[in-house]
């Protein structure tokens, strides 16, 4: 209870520091907080809309908790952000449920430590966007299964083993063979095991139809497809495993798991005994009424987009420019699992090495490696790729580097001194490579603030005292540096580096200077041209007009004669410095947001063009 209480401080203090702090980043997180809002100013909790449109891209589950906390906490960056960091602290501590359940309480701590002070999860749980919901939901589905398969047994295991791991049928068989004296090497067919019971079933289901309403179908397929890869191969290993001990037995081993994987009938067993029917039931008793009901709402629009657009079209081709070679991950995890993912490949060997072995934790890592294979195998093969499709495998590679520390922390000598020396050298060259790299971005892009540079020290001084405490043989200490390093750094640049970034933000400044130039009486209308960002629509309370022809500014203009405002760029601006009224000026003129150039916001002044500080001519000249 005590190490669950203290995983929960520590993921609070990390995602909830500085929480509102920021303003929302374009472009996810201010269109879907804008939909949220939209909805609850419609008082529809039904049809999701954005900036006075139907809005189908993701489910209504996110929208509904953003609302709740909308009603609490008021239309907020904290209260948008609010249940991501609820949901997750909630995901670091599924995965401390997981580890103690798999393999032990001391795996357990540290798989939820890990999980909780990597870069991408960190995103995901500061930002209004449904993945920290959809990785809660994923992760809460197989601990269901692995909670569940295993319940019936605990008294058994707990009578031979005074522990109970998260057991096979090797385990299972080894009970009566140890009162016989018989060896378990001997032992011939595997016994049916995992075998939840429909309750069970049904309340795994139930998890999955919640990430159904929170990012689509494959809140549901991914998952059972990493549950059903994990039955199909214990179902299907042989339990005689003294053969595999040359090469010819273990061929030989090799072909019958392989043969067995690939029987039709093993496939079709195994997927019928996962209740395939209850599946079905519960999904359509949780997600479908909504799905329906949103359906009938838009005469089948949102379904038809949702479904086309935004979940086949998005695997079968590259959407926004969002693509990647098929070993896109590779690099993503090694960047999003950071400073973890310094360890990952000696945690993937341990997990390879544990497989191939007969051992009460082996199908725990068989289970992981079900995991990781699904959802990183399914991303790498879709058109379109983004980091954060593969953040709910993040809870399974957590728990792989769990095993490998508590390995390493029991056995010193597990990791070798290559392994330790590659670790700290990679900390080093992030550091060195964020010190002198931030500092440039910093130059270029947010007027010379150079102080983020500073990061770059934490690896630094991880580094080098992990370093030194390993090659004393000081394993927990430099393990415990590790660690404090990973909390430090996400703390750093999440609770106070983003806020310093925030500040050259430029839609919630324009939308300052639009709100001190609309009359008192009068809403603004307001218009972009070739220049739109989603959180303009957030700060502006818009709707927002975007427009693609220089013909329909000067009427938009003449239409609105006190509260038009347009928003476009320096570049644009030359099309229409010739067509605006004379009384229309730049009101203001901002550096764009990690770009080059400037963002302009034209309009007439408030108290009309004696106050203006530039006509349009004037301003194009001096843009120029």
């Amino acid at each position: 209870m005590r190490s669950q209480v203290l995983l929960a401080a520590i993921a609070a203090v990390m995602f909830f520091t500085n929480l509102g702090g920021t303003h929302l980043w374009d472009i996810d997180e201010a269109i879907f907080s804008q939909a949220a809002k939209e909805m609850l100013q419609r008082s529809d909790a039904v049809v999701p809309y954005f900036n006075g449109e139907v809005f189908p891209d993701k489910p209504a589950l996110m929208y509904w908790m953003m609302i709740s906390a909308y009603k609490l906490f008021g239309p907020t960056e904290f209260a948008a952000r609010f249940w991501s960091a609820i949901f997750g602290v909630g995901s670091v501590l599924l995965t401390y449920r997981l580890g103690r359940l798999m393999f032990s309480p001391s795996v357990a701590f540290w798989s939820g430590l890990i999980l909780a002070s990597t870069l991408n999860f960190n995103v995901i749980a500061r930002a209004a966007t449904p993945d920290s919901f959809f990785v809660f939901f994923s992760t809460l589905a197989v601990l269901v299964f692995a909670r569940s398969a295993t319940r019936d047994q605990t008294a058994l295991l707990a009578s031979v083993k005074g522990t109970v791991p998260f057991c096979s049928a090797t385990i299972l068989r080894m009970v009566p063979a140890a009162k016989s004296g018989q060896s378990p090497a001997v032992l011939s067919e595997p016994q049916t095991i995992f075998e939840p019971s429909w309750a069970n079933y049904a309340l795994m289901y139930a998890a999955m139809a919640c990430g159904v309403l929170t990012k689509g179908p494959v809140g549901v397929v991914l998952p059972t497809a990493v549950i059903g890869l994990f039955l199909l191969v214990v179902r299907a290993e042989p339990i005689e495993r003294s053969t595999a001990t040359t090469w010819r037995g273990l061929l030989r081993h090799l072909l019958r798991v392989t043969g067995r994987l690939c029987s039709m009938r093993h496939f079709l067993r195994t997927v019928w005994s996962m209740r395939p029917l209850t599946a079905l039931a519960v999904v359509a008793l949780v997600a479908a009424p909504w799905y329906v009901w949103v359906g009938i709402r838009t005469d089948g629009q949102w379904l038809v987009e949702f479904f086309g657009v935004h979940n086949f079209g998005r695997f079968l081709n590259a959407m926004e420019n969002h693509r990647g070679p098929i070993f896109y991950y590779l690099g993503a995890l090694a960047v999003g699992f950071f400073p973890w993912s310094v360890l990952s490949i000696p945690a993937l060997l341990h997990v390879k090495r544990q497989i191939s072995e007969s051992r009460p934790w082996r199908p725990g890592y068989v289970l992981l490696g079900s995991w990781l294979a699904v959802w990183v195998g399914f991303f790498s093969l879709a058109g379109t790729k983004l980091p954060s499709y593969v953040v709910p495998a993040y809870p399974a590679l957590a728990l792989a580097t769990g095993c490998l520390v508590d390995h390493w922390l029991r056995e010193p000598s597990a990791l070798s001194r290559v392994w330790m020396r590659w670790a700290w050298g990679t900390l080093a060259l992030v550091g060195v490579g964020m010190a002198v790299a931030l500092p440039i971005v910093g130059r270029v892009f947010l007027h010379g603030d150079w102080v983020l540079g500073l990061a770059g020290l934490i690896p630094l001084a991880a580094a080098a005292v992990g370093l030194f405490l390993s090659e004393r043989g000081q394993t927990r200490l430099a393990v415990g540096a590790l660690a404090t390093h990973s909390v430090v750094l996400a703390v750093a640049l999440f609770g106070f580096g983003a806020p310093r970034v925030d500040r050259f933000q430029e839609s919630p400044r324009l939308a300052q200077v639009i709100a001190q130039n609309t009359p008192a009486d009068e809403q603004p209308v307001i218009g972009t041209f070739h220049y739109f960002r989603p959180s303009q629509v957030f700060y502006t309370k818009g709707p927002i007009e975007q427009f693609e022809s220089t013909r329909q500014i000067p009427t938009f203009f003449g239409d609105h004669p006190a509260s038009a405002f347009v928003l476009t760029t320096d570049e644009n601006f030359e099309q229409l410095s010739s067509i605006l009224p004379p009384d229309v000026t730049v009101l203001e003129a901002r550096p764009r947001f990690l770009h080059s150039g400037k963002v302009l916001l034209l309009g007439r002044a408030k108290h009309g063009p004696a106050t203006a500080t530039k006509s349009a001519s004037q301003a194009g000249s001096a843009l120029h």
